[in-house]
């Protein structure tokens, strides 16, 4: 059994990452996304005819077996920029909010190629993605610094 003695450095280590993961369950349960989310979903013309909008889905790890649900809401500015804003889930009710603003690429058909790096909140490291959106189907595959990889599936929601 470890025992953390008087004057180390594990309960100071320990407090503070616990408090990071506190306010960021405090952060995530203020979060707008679920409205965002319904919101854009009613908007939603069907068919849909471009890649903006919403997305539901999964990501799964190929390193460790690890899946939860994955919602993401595309934008795209007057500029033509894309900004991908994800609810990723894991775990036990445990939520986590980011957006990504990739490189994308249009083909000229409705669809877009992106690629990019993220930091994810809370210290869960930094990733990059790279996929394809269609106005119906989202494929992507991630890496991490961490040495987590794995895949991004989203459609429409029904």
């Amino acid at each position: 059994m470890m025992r953390a003695e008087i004057g180390s450095r594990f309960p100071m280590r320990f407090g503070i990452r616990l408090l990071g993961v506190l306010l960021a369950g405090v952060a995530v349960g203020c979060s707008s996304y679920p409205r965002d989310f319904r919101e854009a979903a009613a908007r939603q013309p069907k068919p849909a005819t471009s890649v903006v909008g919403p997305w539901k889905g999964e990501w799964r790890s190929e390193a460790n077996g690890h899946h939860g649900p994955l919602w993401c809401l595309i934008d795209v500015d007057d500029r033509g920029r894309h900004a991908f804003r994800y609810r990723a889930g894991w775990g036990a009710m445990r939520f986590g909010d980011y957006t990504h603003e990739p490189t994308t690429e249009a083909d000229g058909s409705g669809r877009i190629r992106f690629s990019g790096e993220m930091a994810l909140p809370g210290g869960a490291g930094t990733y990059a993605v790279e996929g394809r959106v269609t106005p119906e189907a989202f494929r992507a595959r991630y890496r991490s610094d961490t040495g987590d990889r794995g895949v991004m599936e989203l459609d429409r929601p029904g």
